[in-house]
């Protein structure tokens, strides 16, 4: 280990006696177990320092803890700390399955040391030669010091792109209770065409005028794409309790609506106005269509990769090229929401015809949200803070040439802002850009049951804190709620009692979801992944007593786990469940030994959802939109029970075991809580306000209360960049 007192790298120094990194003689934050690692690393300055060794210095021999997760969490950490980008890192390297590599050059200076003796090139009876010199000397390093950061920023943004965001100034100001579900430009500038919960828009941008678009009332749409002659809009309709998706044509001045296509979405009209690239039914994403501008000639041009099982292949958003003759668009390799690894993404591109595919950028940093300007350049959503894992997104851009549909510069950032980016468009002319922005947040609320009956009261949060928080378990007493929340930037493990405001952290650590209580109640149980980015690591189902002590592993699957539960005592049954290529697969589990025995299998379980009865007798799996299948784990039989006026998408056991409460919506997309038994009777026991989408309620084990997990609308609006 080096002696001296003071380390410098880059533009940081580390004092080994006060344990401070400083920055321009400012303070960085930063904790023991990252404190530690980052010494290690500067002490090994350019060698590559393994994951052994890093073990072996932050806990020793006797390691009772998720090495991998916290030498991760570290990482990220400094990587924060020093302003690194993992995509492209200029001071930490990570080389892959092997460690990490510090790439700056260090220097050493020690207080109170002696001064280093004078070369002996340098006589001793001429010390003002010798001081001259060192002055040199250090002005030498100084310079040298400035050119390599200069050298190393123009590299950095020569990657980053550019250094100052243009700003996004706003277009609209709904409220949270009318949040902008979609926003359009016209090719001209004029207008922006927009949807909330109220209905369908029309917003002069010059005059801020808003009407709304003459359609009738029950004309529930969504504006995807104007065309060239900017008086026509193509927009997606929803209809019936099924919501299902058509493609309609509407004249700006007036005039009935004009049905394109049923069973279609999210349509793109090409720049000639001749062709639309749509989505059919019934699984929307999966296939690529095209179709003349009347709807006629429909035919298929690409099919979404689903080679990568069990993840599924989505296409969505698609866009057209400048001249027509490409198309681009997002490729998701797409897993249930509850699994803690992100979803994967590509931008890709393929000639108008379906031919010639291209892989542009491929990053689960990107998100879905494009377009194509007429000056080339393709412009898509991004995740910017690689360690953080909240829906913050920024509007990059890369160079594409149309014949090729390949790359032909590196990403360039556009803009940025709070919240997810919903969609682009673009002006004809290319100096207008349009986006909206969705501040829409989980929340868990508190709701109680009237007494003698199964409905609910009007609900409270859990939590006053606004960001996203996942409530998915109560402890067995039902006084406290197990949840997760990325308050603090990653989605961490807290525990929180009903009458209490305030939440204790149960669990550090990243993309840590889905906690569930063991049998007996002394336990949660918990997804986590330490790489979300990479589907071949291994996800981990972990164990934490509420009791204290650190967290256990009870078992790791690779491939995704798509859920687990437990019984409640007596019984002691608890299951996972993953996928074997169509097959979806329900094992037991304990947690001193992992993985038991196969229960039952289901093929082509589409939804993937389920839950096991508090008895741990029974399953109930949600087959599709609207089929339930209750399954006796004793004896094989299966009950399939259609809901046909209800579409629905998950469900959860009440704590009586007599039925089901699951999430819906009506036909006026009002959010519903429905409690179905067995014999498919349905009772609604909670509705919602429109602009509210509920996506589960979990009753406490004494049946007083219930959990209501709802997606909360904030600053919801449309924004525009002009000469980007």
């Amino acid at each position: 280990m080096m002696q001296a007192s003071i380390l410098y790298f880059d533009q940081f120094e580390l004092d080994l006696n006060s344990y401070e990194l400083r920055k321009s003689g400012h303070v960085i934050k930063l904790e023991k177990l990252p404190m530690e690692l980052l010494i290690l690393l500067v002490e090994k300055r350019g060698q590559l320092v393994s994951r052994e060794q890093i073990i072996q210095r932050l806990w020793g021999d006797n390691v009772f803890v998720d090495t991998r997760q916290g030498i991760n969490t570290a990482i990220r950490k400094i990587r924060v700390a020093l302003c690194d980008d993992p995509e492209h890192p200029h001071l930490l390297q990570t080389v892959a399955g092997r460690g990490y590599r510090l790439l700056a050059p260090v220097s050493t200076r020690d207080e109170n040391a002696p001064q280093l003796p004078l070369p002996s090139s340098f006589p001793p009876s001429t010390p003002r030669a010798s001081t001259v010199t060192a002055v040199r000397w250090r002005y030498v390093l100084v310079v040298a010091i400035v050119l390599v950061a200069l050298v190393s920023a123009i590299f950095w943004l020569s990657l980053r792109g550019t250094a100052h965001p243009a700003t996004e100034q706003r277009v609209t100001s709904n409220p949270p209770d009318a949040p902008i579900k979609f926003a359009v430009v016209s090719p001209d500038g004029k207008y922006v065409a927009f949807a909330d919960s109220t209905g369908l828009y029309l917003r002069q941008i010059s005059s801020g005028e808003t009407r709304p678009w003459g359609v009738p009332k029950d004309f529930i749409a969504h504006p995807n794409s104007w065309f060239p002659d900017g008086t026509h809009l193509l927009v997606t309709r929803f209809a019936g309790a099924s919501r299902t998706p058509s493609l309609w044509k509407l004249y700006l001045l007036g005039g009935n609506p004009l049905k394109l296509m049923d069973n279609a979405a999210a349509g793109a009209v090409s720049p000639d106005g001749s062709r639309i690239a749509y989505l059919p039914g019934p699984k929307f994403g999966s296939e690529l269509w095209l179709m003349d501008s009347d709807g006629a000639h429909p035919r298929k041009i690409a099919v979404a990769e689903t080679a990568d099982k069990p993840r599924r292949g989505r296409i969505w958003p698609v866009v057209w090229s400048p001249r027509g003759q490409r198309i681009a668009y997002i490729e998701s390799q797409d897993l249930a929401l509850l699994d803690p690894e992100e979803d994967r993404f590509s931008l890709q591109t393929r000639d108008a015809n379906g031919g010639d595919p291209q892989i542009v950028l491929n990053d689960t940093r990107l998100k879905q949200a494009l377009s194509w300007v007429a000056d080339g350049r393709i412009l898509f959503a991004y995740r910017e803070d690689p360690t953080s894992e909240r829906n913050d997104e920024g509007v990059y851009s890369i160079r594409v040439d149309e014949r090729t549909g390949k790359a032909t510069s590196q990403p360039q950032t556009v803009s940025s802002g709070q919240g997810r980016v919903g969609g682009l468009s673009v002006t004809s002319d290319g100096k207008q850009l349009v986006l909206w922005r969705e501040n829409t947040q989980p929340q868990a609320f508190i709701t109680e049951f009237e007494p003698g009956s199964r409905r609910l009261k009007t609900s409270r949060r859990l939590t006053l804190d606004a960001n996203g928080n996942i409530a998915e378990a109560w402890t067995s007493d039902s006084k406290a709620v197990l949840f997760v929340s990325n308050r603090n930037g990653t989605w961490k493990l807290f525990k929180q009692n009903i009458d209490e405001t305030t939440a204790e952290v149960l669990v550090e650590g990243r993309s840590i979801f889905l906690p569930r209580l063991s049998a007996d109640g002394s336990h949660v149980l918990y997804l986590a992944s330490s790489r979300p980015e990479d589907t071949s690591f291994p996800a981990s189902l972990m164990s934490k007593s509420l009791a204290g002590g650190p967290p256990q592993l009870v078992l790791q699957e690779k491939g995704p786990i798509k859920n687990h539960q437990c019984a409640r005592a007596p019984s002691h049954l608890c299951i996972i469940s993953k996928i074997v290529g169509a097959n979806h697969i329900f094992v037991s589990f304990d947690l001193e030994h992992g993985t038991g025995r196969e229960l039952t299998r289901v093929t082509n379980f589409t939804d993937e959802n389920w839950t096991l009865s508090p008895d741990g007798r029974k399953l109930a799996l949600f087959l599709n939109r609207h089929q339930i299948r209750f399954l006796s784990l004793d004896t094989g039989v299966a009950r399939d029970v259609s809901i046909d006026n209800w579409p629905l998408a998950n469900g959860d056991w009440s704590a009586d075991g007599k039925s089901v409460f699951m999430q819906s919506v009506t036909s006026k997309d009002t959010p519903v809580i429905l409690d179905v038994n067995e014999a498919g009777k349905v009772e609604v026991v909670l509705e919602g306000d429109a602009n509210t989408s509920f996506w589960w309620m979990i009753q406490s084990p004494d049946g007083r209360y219930g959990i209501l997990e709802a997606e909360v609308p904030g600053d919801n609006n449309a924004w525009m960049v002009k000469n980007f």
